[in-house]
């Protein structure tokens, strides 16, 4: 049985506009998750990702209904910042359910590992496409369990972040949107998520723009984050093929080509001007999802 895992894990962007809590997307933007058993206890770690990676471990074994072992020990190591709308709380929870699952000989297969992942995280778009890379469309069904299916993106297209130094807890993110809204808006992010998985799978960017806009939960995320309506304008002035909040925010994502540097440049120029710290990052999609370092195993 091995005894330390290394597991490498996406970041991701959730939402992409419309699709709250159903679309999400796999970034060339990475973490790694460090796990290692001991026979004896150890102390927890300090650091909130690694903890959760830990409570994941811990999860597996006990949905095993197996004794985990006598401590174990968790480090995390990667750029992708906390509580910014990247799937941080993912790469933790997917990276530990995973490392545990090799510890353990491979019980599980990524089918059960998502539904572990999804019952800790509350919704499955940032861990659909951590696990199995790409963008993944997600529905839970009302058994509790998930379906999803991949699409690899079009090719060439990037992503670019801009991701400021305040955070936004996903929590107090999700207390702004309300339990109900409009049916004219509800119908308007409908179509527009429709739009935009079908603009992805096809190639058809020129749809992107109206297909990242969306009436369900950004403009009651913007309460929380003023300046996200002006850095989405700016990231469409610049070029962009569509932008958008990513997962809760407050990062603000937006689909380039071979303009994205020039969104980038926008997007931290009008940053500048309102006084908002932070930073733009060029990314792409990526269709790897989280997997163990060979050199761990």
């Amino acid at each position: 049985m091995a005894r330390s895992v290394v597991v490498r894990v996406p970041a991701t962007s959730a939402n992409l506009g419309p699709g709250f809590d159903c679309l999400g997307l796999a970034l060339d933007l990475w973490g790694s998750v460090h796990l290692e058993a001991h026979d004896q206890p150890v102390p927890p770690p300090k650091e909130p990702i690694a903890l959760l990676a830990v409570e994941a471990a811990l999860r597996l074994f006990h949905h095993l209904g197996t004794r985990p072992p006598g401590g174990i020990y968790a480090c995390y190591e990667g750029s992708v910042p906390v509580a910014r709308g990247l799937g941080a709380s993912a790469i933790a929870r997917v990276g530990g359910l995973l490392a545990a699952n090799a510890l353990a000989g491979y019980p599980l297969d990524k089918e059960d590992i998502l539904l572990l992942a999804t019952e800790m995280e509350g919704h499955a778009d940032n861990a659909a496409p951590a696990i199995f890379g790409g963008l993944q469309i997600v529905a839970r069904r009302d058994d509790g369990s998930i379906v999803h299916m991949g699409l690899e993106p079009p090719p060439g297209l990037r992503v670019v972040l801009f991701v400021p130094q305040q955070e936004l807890p996903t929590a107090l993110a999700r207390q702004a949107v309300p339990e109900s809204i409009p049916r004219a808006d509800a119908v308007y992010s409908l179509a527009r998520a429709a739009l935009l998985v079908a603009a992805l799978a096809t190639g058809r960017l020129e749809h992107l723009a109206e297909a990242s806009d969306d009436r369900l939960h950004q403009p009651y995320r913007a309460r929380l984050f003023p300046p996200l309506r002006p850095l989405l304008e700016a990231a469409m002035k610049a070029g962009a093929l569509g932008a958008y909040l990513s997962g809760a925010g407050p990062t603000v994502a937006a689909f380039a080509m071979e303009e994205a540097e020039r969104v980038a440049q926008a997007l931290e120029d009008t940053a500048a001007r309102m006084g908002l710290a932070g930073q733009a990052i060029l990314t792409s999609p990526t269709t790897l999802g989280a997997h163990l370092d060979e050199e761990s195993s």
